[in-house]
């Protein structure tokens, strides 16, 4: 009721109303009320005079916000002359609040002036808030849809459950955007049915929120209908989730447990899980639940009883004591029998009791157990058998507890308990007690399995070895209560091992004893042939007559030949020590081929015939690997090729059959028109010490060796060897190897001088520690040919007196001299002071290629090394590569 000018002043009438009727006007100072009715009195505990005296008394009563929205409607009403609706609370002296709704309208004729009436509203506002506190418990919100102005509402809690903002207001379209594709044609579906045929829904769906999180939620809607046409539809949304997520879980397990589960009934099988249809082997669950319970029972049970009247004791029991678990029998529908853990608990279905039932399959338990009584069986056999014996020692009580063969190893007769822990300590022999203590606390102290030999003493007196495994049990206090383990009787293996040991000792020193053989005849055949090999190449280089020169080949190519026959020798010695190491360095394939080619282009051409070569395109790019080894088994295959053909031709061909993954896999075909090899015999071709016919070696000569070096040498690359051949029609030696992928500009130069191209090296200073006088006779004529200033001394000692005397450029050092080896000076020269003595370069002279001398060299200090007899180009290229980094 809103009072006019015409009424207002009937205040009596005004008294009577069950609200706060009053007029408020806008002056300069603001708002004040002119007239109020006695009702403020009760409702709000304030004088209306007093407040139309002092408006504070009325505003204080409000909160700041409330205040404001009061004033800033009111002024809003004023400027756009309109109905003025506001809602506040009240906090009266008392200490109660009230909800108060105010309405008003503008009095004609007068500016400003508001007449109307405040309300108490508390009660709704208590029922709303109420309402929203029953959302939030139980996460069900309303909404609505008004058709005819196509808007929605939703509750606060429909926000909340969708993780949206309250001041995001959704049209319909994107309210289904929550919603998949399926899922917004079901909801489409439900509104078009309710809206032709007035028909609700109830739908459990799933949406993604805000947030992107999944729910599940379940929407009702009804319609409202006005004139025969449906103008709203409204309903309830409610977060379902943690109800469809228990849902589920309880249908998982239910659905998914690998045990039959069973709803027992008074008329039978009411439902079961997947598992149950599996077990049973029936078709589907329609199949099984058209079956008796009694069906999938054998008649008896193994203790005698009929399947049909245990069972109703079972289920009795389960009924008297609530649950109830045993073993049973059961029957699958093809007949087989198999056992089952029943468990019986009874429950309520709609008020009515039945029993679940889980049945758990121990088939593979009953075999387990079956297992373990057939490998006691067996275990206690095999312990006889093999002479091994388990025991278990108890820390607290002393007691031992040994196996039947554990007894039999310690010479006594079984029993049912070992000897106590101080009687076996008397079969312990003598001098292993202090061992066996030791263990025994360190296997208790840190917890670990420890395993240990020991000698026990038998009544008999005789002595036993055995082999003892013992590890520690911890209890649930953390503490170890008991070593338990098992004992081998190894007497006959012990005894078997001094035998081995003795002859292991006897072979090392056989071993020793060759490898020093080798080292010294090394030495005792290179020296000399140092010497013949080297004034043959001096001889070489001086005027001669063709027959003198004629004389001087045929020395040199004897001399070459002696020398790879040693070379072969050492290399089968150092491979059968497995002394044979590679290098990875950076090298070209192409290059490598072409310089073997041409080195052994003369020796072809000597017998007539043509040394081809033929290499894929694509060989230009370096690889990684030993161009020594690789070198050495080209020139053998190359050699023997040569060799043994008299007449036509030799190839060599060369594919690059792979490149992936950082390497090159290369494939070399050595080819020849030679006298070939006979089928049966080339089988043999790569036996040590064999060659393919017994005048071979009257005829063309060797080792027997060489293609056993090779094939070893490509074996131990990774790689492997074939060979065609056809008696009198030549032979084909095919290899593979695989190489990894290399850098061209890490390359180092594989060029060689020839003896002629030789410059002078006028100004190099050289100490030569030489006891032989052959070889330093040799050696002074080459410095002479290059210009070199050499000092000679003849051993270690003087050596070591020269470099402090002179500078020198390079040392070569001999490794055998008297009073002091070449070893000892070496040493000797890097320990003096002054950094010129840590670089001076130091070459070792050795006449053995065994690499222990190496490596023994290089341990002492030495810098580098030069094999007798060496090549004149050879030391040639040393002088030149270390005397560019002399020490001045």
């Amino acid at each position: 009721m809103i009072l006019t000018d015409n009424n207002f002043d009937q205040s009596v009438f005004a008294d009577e109303l069950p609200c706060i009727v009053f007029r408020i006007s806008k002056n300069e100072g603001g708002f004040s009320f002119s007239y109020l009715n006695k009702v403020i009195d009760d409702e709000l505990a304030v004088k209306a005079a007093a407040v139309i005296s002092d408006m504070n008394l009325f505003i204080n009563l409000l909160s700041e916000h409330d205040q404001h929205s009061f004033f800033s409607s009111l002024e809003y009403a004023v400027v756009n002359l309109m109905e003025w609706k506001w809602e506040g609370c009240f906090n009266l002296q008392s200490g109660k609040k009230k909800w108060m709704q105010g309405i008003a309208k503008p009095v004609d004729g007068h500016q400003g002036v508001f007449s109307g009436y405040f309300k108490d509203i508390s009660t709704d506002k208590h029922m709303v808030e109420m309402f929203n506190e029953a959302g939030k418990l139980t996460k069900t919100g309303a909404w609505e849809i008004n058709l005819e102005e196509d808007s929605l509402f939703w509750s606060d809690e429909v926000y909340r459950i969708h993780e949206l903002d309250p001041a995001i207001k959704p049209d319909l379209e994107s309210a289904m955007g929550f919603y998949s594709a399926e899922e917004q044609r079901i909801i489409s579906y439900a509104i078009n049915k309710t809206i032709q045929n007035g028909i609700p829904w109830d739908l459990d769906l799933p949406f993604v929120t805000a947030n992107g999180n999944d729910k599940w939620v379940r929407t009702t809607g009804k319609a409202i209908t006005e004139n025969g046409k449906v103008t709203k539809l409204y309903g309830v949304f409610q977060d379902i989730t943690e109800k469809q997520l228990s849902d589920e879980i309880l249908r998982v397990i239910f659905e998914y447990s690998t045990d039959a589960h069973l709803l027992f009934g008074a008329e039978g099988i009411i439902d079961c899980n997947d598992a149950a249809v599996k077990i049973l082997k029936c078709r589907n669950k329609e199949d099984l639940l058209a079956h008796h319970p009694a069906q999938f029972s054998p008649e008896y049970q193994p203790d005698g009883r009929l399947s049909v009247e245990k069972s109703v004791e079972m289920d009795k029991l389960a009924y008297l004591n609530g649950y109830n678990q045993f073993e049973w029998l059961h029957k699958r529908l093809d007949g087989e029998v198999f056992p089952v853990i029943v468990t019986l608990n009874p429950v309520k279905i709609n008020k009515k009791p039945v029993l679940l039932v889980v049945w758990h399959d121990i088939t593979e338990q009953k075999h387990a157990e079956e297992l373990i009584v057939r490998n006691e069986a067996m275990l206690s056999e095999t312990q006889e058998l093999t002479h091994s014996g388990s025991w278990e020692a108890d820390l607290l009580t002393g007691k031992n507890y040994w196996s039947d063969e554990a007894f039999r190893i310690f010479g006594l007769l079984p029993e049912k308990e070992g000897p106590e822990t101080l009687s076996f300590g008397k079969m312990i022999h003598p001098d292993d007690k202090e061992h066996y203590k030791q263990v025994v606390q360190d296997t208790i102290i840190n917890r670990k399995v420890s395993e240990f030999d020991l000698r026990i003493v038998l009544p008999d007196q005789q002595v036993k070895h055995i082999h003892a495994i013992g590890k520690p049990y911890i209890n649930e206090k953390d503490e170890v209560v008991r070593l338990y383990g098992a004992i081998v009787d190894i007497t006959a293996q012990k005894n078997a091992e001094q035998e081995l040991i003795s002859a292991k000792e006897l072979a090392e020193l056989a071993v020793t004893a060759k490898s020093q053989f080798l080292s010294t005849m090394s030495h005792e055949i290179r020296t000399p042939m140092n010497a013949v090999i080297g004034f043959t190449n001096l001889l070489l280089q001086t005027p001669l007559t063709p027959e003198q020169l004629e004389y001087l080949k045929v020395l040199k190519f004897s001399g070459d030949n002696l020398l790879v026959l040693i070379n072969d020798i050492l290399d089968f010695s150092k491979m059968e020590e497995g002394k044979i190491v590679f290098e990875m360095i950076h090298f070209n394939i192409e290059d490598l081929l072409k310089s073997i080619c041409y080195t052994l282009s003369d020796k072809a051409a000597e017998k007539g015939l043509a040394l081809e070569l033929s290499m894929s395109k694509n060989l230009s790019d370096a690889v990684i690997g030993d161009p020594v080894r690789l070198g050495q088994i080209l020139t053998n295959l190359i050699n023997n090729a040569i060799k043994f053909t008299n007449s036509g031709t030799v190839t060599v061909a060369v594919e690059l059959i792979g490149d992936d993954q950082g390497s090159a896999t290369i494939d070399f075909k050595i080819t020849d028109t030679g006298i070939g090899i006979a089928g049966d015999k080339i089988q043999y071709i790569f036996e040590r010490f064999t060659q393919a016919n017994s005048d071979t070696n009257r005829k063309y000569g060797g080792t027997g060796l060489g293609l056993t070096i090779t094939k070893k040498l490509i074996e131990l690359q990774g790689g492997n060897i074939s060979v065609v051949s056809k008696l009198g029609a030549g032979s084909s030696f095919k290899f593979t190897l695989t190489f990894k992928n290399g850098n061209n500009h890490l390359i180092k130069s594989l060029d060689t001088l020839s003896f002629k191209g030789m410059k002078s090296l006028k100004g190099t200073k050289i100490l030569m520690a030489e006891d032989n006088e052959i070889n330093v006779m040799l050696i002074r004529q080459f410095m002479k040919l290059w210009d070199i200033k050499c000092d000679f001394v003849e051993n270690g000692l003087l050596a070591l007196e020269q470099v402090q005397l002179k500078k020198y450029d390079i040392v070569f050092m001999d490794l055998q001299m008297p009073e002091m080896d070449g070893y000892e000076a070496a040493a000797a020269i890097r320990a003096l002071k002054g950094n010129k003595f840590k670089l001076l370069p130091i070459i070792a002279l050795t006449a053995s290629a065994m690499l222990d001398i190496q490596h023994k060299a290089f341990e002492a200090g030495m810098t580098d090394y030069i094999s007798k007899p060496f090549k004149p180009e050879e030391l040639y290229e040393k002088i030149v590569l270390y005397s560019r980094n002399r020490q001045v």
